[in-house]
C-alpha cells in the first residue's frame, strides 16, 4: 500500500512539472540567421550601383543569398500595390524616404523595433531614415542607402516568411564592413554617425599647414 502511495505521489509531481507555463522562446540572434535562405530584395533602379555592390558583397560571404530586383522609381508604387494586394511582397523592401511612411502606415513592413534596439549602434543610425519607418513608436525600417534626395529605407515585408534571414542581410548592411568597405569605399555617405570619419573620408588636398 505504501509503495502504491509513493508511486502515485511521484506521478503527480511529474505531471505538475509538465503542466507548468511553457518558457518563452529566446529572442532571435542580434544579426538574424545566415541559414541558407533565398531572399528577394526590391529597390529603386536609381540605386542600382549601390544595391548591386551590397548584394554582391553579401552573397559572396554568406550562406543566405539575395536576389536583387530593380524597380523604376516612377513605377515603384504601382508594383508595390499589386504585390501587396496579391500577398506577394518580396522579403526585403527598400524605397525612398518619401514612400516609406506611406508603406509603413499601410502595414507593408514587419515590426523590427526589438531587432533594432538590440544593435549596439542603434543610436548612431541615420535618424530621418528611422523616423520615416516609425509609426506609433514602432520601428519598421532602417537606412539602406543615403543619397541627395534623402536616400532609401529598408525593411522586412509583411509577406516574408524568412524574417530572421532577411534581418541578417539588413544587419549586415548596417555593419562596419558594409558601411565602410562597400559604401564609403564607393564614395557614398554612411548611415551611421559613428562611422562618418573613416579611411575613405575625403580630405582637403593642398590645405596649408
Amino acid at each position: 500500500m505504501l509503495r502504491r502511495t509513493l508511486v502515485a505521489v511521484a506521478a503527480v509531481v511529474v505531471l505538475a512539472g509538465c503542466s507548468g507555463s511553457p518558457k518563452s522562446a529566446p529572442p532571435p540572434p542580434v544579426d538574424g540567421a545566415d541559414s541558407g535562405g533565398r531572399l528577394v530584395l526590391w529597390t529603386r533602379s536609381q540605386l542600382e550601383v549601390q544595391a548591386t555592390l551590397l548584394v554582391d558583397a553579401y552573397n559572396a560571404t554568406h550562406t543566405n543569398q539575395v536576389e536583387l530586383a530593380l524597380v523604376n522609381g516612377a513605377d515603384v508604387n504601382v508594383r508595390i500595390d499589386g504585390a501587396a494586394q496579391a500577398g506577394a511582397l518580396p522579403d526585403l523592401l527598400a524605397g525612398g524616404l518619401a514612400d516609406v511612411p506611406g508603406w509603413t502606415g499601410r502595414g507593408l513592413f514587419q515590426d523590427i523595433t526589438g531587432r533594432v534596439a538590440r544593435l549596439s549602434f542603434a543610436a548612431q543610425l541615420d535618424q530621418p531614415s528611422i523616423q520615416a519607418g516609425t509609426r506609433d513608436g514602432a520601428k519598421h525600417a532602417v537606412p539602406f542607402v543615403l543619397a541627395k534626395d534623402g536616400g532609401d529605407g529598408i525593411g522586412i515585408s509583411r509577406d516574408s516568411k524568412k524574417a530572421d534571414q532577411a534581418w541578417n542581410f539588413i544587419a549586415w548592411v548596417l555593419s562596419d564592413e558594409a558601411q565602410v568597405q562597400v559604401l564609403a569605399r564607393n564614395g557614398d555617405e554612411v548611415a551611421r554617425a559613428d562611422l562618418k570619419t573613416n579611411e575613405f573620408t575625403p580630405t582637403e588636398k593642398g590645405a596649408r599647414s
